[in-house]
């Protein structure tokens, strides 16, 4: 496929994740940017009005390397998965559960004194995928299978492993957890819908009439098991591989 179709074909909220993600990152590696301007500086955010950094500490991965590579395929892979399959044609809903998410790391973020929450938002959005695909079966390195529903925990200790402390991954978790605990586990246990999305946001972004992925708009409304069970006779199968992670420590 050609790359201009291949990008033109991205639906809009990966088609900006994985935009925004790349041009911020290789303006701060490349000297278009500084940056110590694009970090989470709270002193700065409110003594200086540099309200920007709430956006770009997202956005900024840090170092080029294999590690921001590999962070780069895998928000490019799980936010395509997403938006083409639980979110299809439901562009309002996951930019609120974007939003949701970053603002979860930004609280998180305050307390514990953290510059930038790329990849714990990278995760949350894996964590998210995974467990609505609990029971589906991933691929890891050295051809190793497993459900779904592991993947993250795999990948805090793979990044253990290589010397990391998983931190970042173990955050991510976090954010993803208290969104899709608020969002699904939740109302199905007969609690309101804390996470419904503003009016304002579907103004902005409407559900739209068409649709690339399969699992279209029969899941709409289902509780997490039921809608992956009537989507898995349908879905087009994902290996998802599981790479390491780079961390942000």
């Amino acid at each position: 496929m050609d790359p201009q179709e291949w990008y033109n074909g991205l639906p809009i909220v990966t088609k900006t994740l994985f935009t925004s993600v790349l041009v911020t990152t290789l303006a701060g590696n490349f000297g278009l940017l500084s940056p110590y301007t694009l970090i989470l500086n709270y002193p700065l955010i409110w003594g200086g009005f540099e309200i920007w950094r709430l956006v770009t500490c997202v956005f900024f991965f840090g170092k080029l390397g294999f590690p921001f590579l590999m962070n780069l395929y895998f928000l490019y892979n799980y936010s395509l998965n997403l938006e083409r399959g639980l979110f299809e044609r439901r562009t309002a809903d996951y930019v609120w559960m974007i939003v949701s998410i970053w603002l979860t790391l930004l609280v998180v973020a305050y307390f514990m004194s953290l510059v930038m929450i790329g990849l714990p938002l990278v995760i949350a959005i894996l964590y998210v995928w995974c467990n609505v695909n609990a029971e589906q079966i991933v691929s890891f390195w050295f051809g190793t299978k497993f459900k779904a529903m592991y993947l993250p925990w795999v990948l805090v200790g793979f990044n253990i492993l290589m010397g990391g402390n998983g931190f970042s991954e173990l955050l991510g978790i976090f954010a993803g957890h208290v969104y899709y605990f608020l969002k699904y586990k939740m109302p199905e246990n007969g609690s309101p819908d804390y996470l419904q999305t503003p009016a304002f946001v579907r103004n902005i972004f409407p559900d739209e009439q068409g649709g690339f992925g399969t699992m279209g708009g029969t899941t709409f409304g289902q509780a997490p098991a039921s809608r992956a069970a009537a989507a898995a006779a349908d879905r087009r199968t994902f290996t998802g591989a599981g790479h390491r992670l780079g961390n942000q420590d």
